[in-house]
């Protein structure tokens, strides 16, 4: 007798077939339980990616048999974008995300959310490491760059600990003119329009005819050029 053929209807893959499979049942006798067939292959829609079932990681979802593009609507921008095909594949057969983990975000939101990440994660790194070295001038002067980078990017951030650092570095090492220019961008940050400049003077002085620092003097020469509105 032939034993009739399986199959689990899904609305995007049609008629997924499922195989026989003997297993031990509670009482230690042998039973047949039907699962999904993985090296199953329906046909692509137009547009579609190939998935590979054995590659993913899922529960109680169905393998993705192929990919399609999906519409989305990106929760933090409220814009639409697409989730292309060529994207799941890499997330769920690449990266091994689950397959009930989607994304909400549009590509430059992601992008965004991992770059304020990482402003985040680089200034906890920064306080660890001035508590650990006190010291050490580039220590301090990476503590102060980090917490200006926060308090540009969120609006937060301690600007007189940063201050504090940048003139504890100077101390430590004395003519080191990259203090001055950090102390006036640690200036700028708290809004105080009026120190910052004259940071930023004291530092050209300072760092004349050091072409190692010529970036830095860019910066602080363009900043003088165009300096941010007295609060």
């Amino acid at each position: 007798m032939v034993r009739p053929r399986q199959v689990l209807k899904h609305p995007l893959f049609g008629s997924v077939p499922l195989i026989p499979v003997a297993v031990l049942g509670a009482k230690g006798e042998t039973v047949t339980s039907w699962r999904i067939d993985l090296d199953w292959q329906p046909p692509l829609p137009r547009g579609a990616v190939r998935g590979d079932p054995r590659r993913q990681t899922y529960c109680c979802d169905i393998p993705r048999f192929f990919y399609v593009d999906e519409s989305r609507t990106c929760v933090q921008c409220g814009d639409g974008f697409i989730f292309e095909a060529k994207e799941q594949k890499y997330w769920y057969e690449t990266l091994g995300f689950r397959l009930d983990s989607v994304a909400v975000r549009c590509a430059f939101c992601r992008k965004k959310r991992r770059s304020d990440r990482a402003i985040g994660r680089t200034l906890e790194r920064a306080v660890l490491e001035a508590a650990v070295h006190p010291e050490d001038a580039s220590v301090l002067l990476s503590l102060a760059e980090a917490t200006v980078a926060h308090a540009e990017r969120f609006g937060t951030g301690d600007l007189d600990r940063a201050l504090a650092a940048c003139r504890r570095a100077r101390k430590t090492v004395p003519g080191f003119a990259p203090t001055i220019y950090w102390e006036g961008r640690v200036q700028e940050a708290a809004g105080r329009t009026a120190k910052a400049l004259a940071a930023y003077r004291a530092f050209l002085g300072a760092s004349e005819g050091k072409g190692r620092l010529e970036p830095l003097r860019w910066d602080a020469g363009a900043r003088l050029a165009t300096p941010s509105p007295v609060p």
